[in-house]
């Protein structure tokens, strides 16, 4: 799914897309992949998602996107980001591990130009294999389709879109992984709650222990555990 979402945005050699190293190396290796150049910036310490204020720092000329990483079950900060980037530079959000997060009453992976889902066995709610990508630019859309097809253009009444850089593959997800999902879709609410009841109680019991730091949950978010990360203050 990464691999089709930093293909979609007409990457060519030598292109930077800044993201985060704190994260599963899919994230990095998509952006190699294309022969552009993954550039890392620092996370914030709290949520572990990427700075905006880091992302500021590594921009250049050669800057093409952000690949940002909602991580551990929340949303990183989409508006910080678009304030501090050039506005020709798109946002990718890698939100494999955050499925029915909010951000300000809107769902994580929607926040960003691209944005993409996992449905591996270990996340929140799985079809073995597979994700799913979202965006509403009809281009970005149809490239994608084209990438997990072969890039073969043979479907009828498709909309404009430059078939430039245009290496596809056999991404396509089965029709029983897919129906597996549909039924899958069905349960997150449910599922994500039960998470944050188990993690609202872990944080009561545990933040009582001084050199243990529980999970910060940003204001405008919504948080649905995928982890439950803790800092261990050593110091102490």
């Amino acid at each position: 799914g990464l691999i089709c979402a930093v293909g979609s945005l007409d990457i060519e050699p030598g292109d930077e897309i800044i993201t985060t190293p704190w994260t599963m190396c899919a994230t990095a290796t998509s952006i190699l992949h294309w022969n552009a150049i993954p550039v890392f910036a620092d996370i914030d310490p709290n949520t572990f998602c990427i700075s905006a204020e880091s992302i500021k720092e590594k921009i250049s000329p050669r800057t093409k996107a952000v690949l940002a990483v909602d991580i551990f079950g929340q949303s990183a900060n989409y508006e910080e980001i678009r304030a501090v980037i050039p506005s020709h530079v798109k946002i990718i959000a890698d939100t494999a591990q955050s499925p029915g997060a909010l951000r300000n009453g809107k769902y994580a992976g929607t926040l960003a130009d691209i944005g993409g889902f996992s449905f591996n066995y270990h996340k929140h709610i799985h079809t073995g294999e597979g994700g799913v990508i979202l965006t509403n630019d009809n281009v970005l859309a149809e490239r994608c389709r084209l990438i997990r097809n072969h890039a073969e253009a043979i479907m009828e009444d498709r909309p404009e879109a430059p078939l430039n850089n245009m290496i596809g593959y056999n991404f396509r997800m089965g029709e029983l992984e897919a129906a597996i999902a549909i039924q899958q879709l069905k349960k997150l609410k449910n599922i994500t709650t039960k998470r944050t009841k188990s993690a609202s109680l872990l944080t009561k019991l545990l933040e009582r222990i001084d050199l243990l730091k529980t999970p910060y949950v940003d204001s405008t978010n919504t948080h649905v555990y995928y982890m439950y990360a803790l800092i261990l203050d050593k110091s102490i």
